[in-house]
């Protein structure tokens, strides 16, 4: 159980991955008041693409002129940035204000449940906290984990649902088929939905099967993207068109945005926003750590991609703007992912291999291990034990430098 000296060091510590589960959460918000139902939430699942379908969403909202409340996992440094209103992070006085009134329910929900109350359920529980107070017009709100017995589906209804791309992942939580984890990803859909839209990003045929079935079932209308056009490239940007709307530009890097954007876009169509506002939004995105040019000279990208679907859409972007171009890759992952497909994606003639450990995260896996692991398959490269010491490294080589592996690998950029 957590003890009340220690709670603001584990609400604050290492993100452990989200238990699932609603009887806890549900127990807590009860005693909070069920401030979530006050709220206008558009949730968004899906392995791939969520945080920046979320951003695109916010930003064109913003645009409009309403009052948008945004709540995303992981956080890249500070718990802070999970939590956001009108772009601005929840500040440490509200923080800690919400986390004292959270842990003073603690002790008797642990002690009614008979199980401990997770990190993630206290976060989620602080931002309906928080949102309920703001009175936002929108809050878009992202899974943490799959979405049926994610602590976000406490909520009873909602705007609309969006699922982004779904790749296999976490299979020990969410199953081990494309199928599977479509199912438990859409069961964020409610039959009390405002808009009666479901929005889900143009994938395989079986994942929208699934999702085309629970979407039905709940009586709302399945919207895909059609597939947007084209246009051009500003570095690392795309300039696209949708349907009437001509010359997008992104204001997110990387060619999966392309997809990204085209979902977040039918979710603006289906809640009446203008073109003016959409253009202006998707300009106007924020995203840090997916494919996010981190310095100029050498050029660096990081990208947070951390499961084959997510570095298949890197690497296309690498070819696309970076075409037969000589790179070093700075690479960490956690120990319980299966990285050789990744690496075995990026491994294409033009690309040396740095590896490195992410600090201070007890899932991380070291950096010789790793070299070592990567060696036996195949993969040669050189190690070093820290994000800045791989990156001197790497740049010293003066070729394109592209870090990626993991999110977690973001916060050590500051160290």
């Amino acid at each position: 159980m957590v003890q009340m000296d220690n709670f603001k060091t584990y609400a604050n510590g290492f993100q452990a991955v989200p238990r699932l589960g609603l009887e806890r959460i549900t127990y807590l918000m009860e005693l909070l008041g069920n401030p979530q139902e006050t709220l206008h939430c558009i949730h968004v699942a899906g392995t791939n693409g969520k945080g920046s379908t979320c951003a695109f969403t916010e930003s064109m909202l913003l645009a409009a002129g309403y009052k948008v409340g945004k709540y995303i996992s992981p956080n890249l440094v500070r718990v802070n940035e999970r939590i956001t209103f009108c772009r601005e992070e929840i500040s440490d006085t509200d923080l800690n204000r919400l986390l004292e009134k959270i842990e003073m329910l603690i002790p008797e929900a642990e002690k009614v449940l008979n199980d401990k109350i997770s990190q993630f359920e206290i976060w989620t529980a602080a931002a309906f906290c928080y949102f309920a107070e703001k009175n936002p017009d929108y809050v878009v709100l992202e899974t943490g984990l799959g979405g049926e017995f994610d602590a976000t589906n406490v909520i009873s209804k909602n705007v609309m649902s969006v699922i982004t791309q779904i790749d296999i992942d976490h299979v020990e939580y969410l199953g081990d088929t494309i199928e599977k984890i479509a199912t438990t990803k859409s069961k964020i859909i409610k039959s009390a939905c405002e808009s009666g839209v479901t929005v889900v990003s143009a994938q395989s045929e079986d994942a929208i099967r699934v999702i085309g079935e629970e979407a039905k079932r709940n009586g709302t209308k399945l919207v895909v993207p059609k597939e947007a056009i084209l246009q051009g490239t500003e570095e690392i940007y795309e300039i696209i068109s949708y349907g009437a709307m001509k010359n997008l530009r992104l204001g997110l890097g990387g060619i999966y945005q392309i997809q990204n954007a085209c979902t977040a876009i039918e979710c603006a169509i289906a809640l009446g926003l203008s073109e003016d506002a959409i253009r202006a939004g998707l300009a106007a995105a924020e995203n840090p750590a997916r494919f996010e040019m981190i310095g100029k000279d050498p050029i660096t990208i990081y990208d947070g991609g951390h499961n084959p679907n997510g570095v298949r859409s890197l690497k296309d972007s690498i070819d696309r703007y970076y075409p037969n171009t000589e790179r070093t890759i700075v690479f960490a992952c956690m120990a319980d992912k299966d990285f050789m497909p990744s690496l075995n994606m990026l491994n294409d003639g033009y690309s040396k291999f740095v590896f490195t450990t992410v600090q201070e995260n007890p899932r991380a896996m070291g950096a010789k291990a790793l070299c070592e692991k990567a060696a036996e398959n195949g993969i040669v490269g050189e190690w070093a034990p820290t994000l800045m010491e791989a990156l001197a490294l790497a740049r010293a080589k003066g070729k394109l430098t592209v870090v990626c592996g993991s999110l977690y690998l973001y916060k050590d950029l500051e160290k």
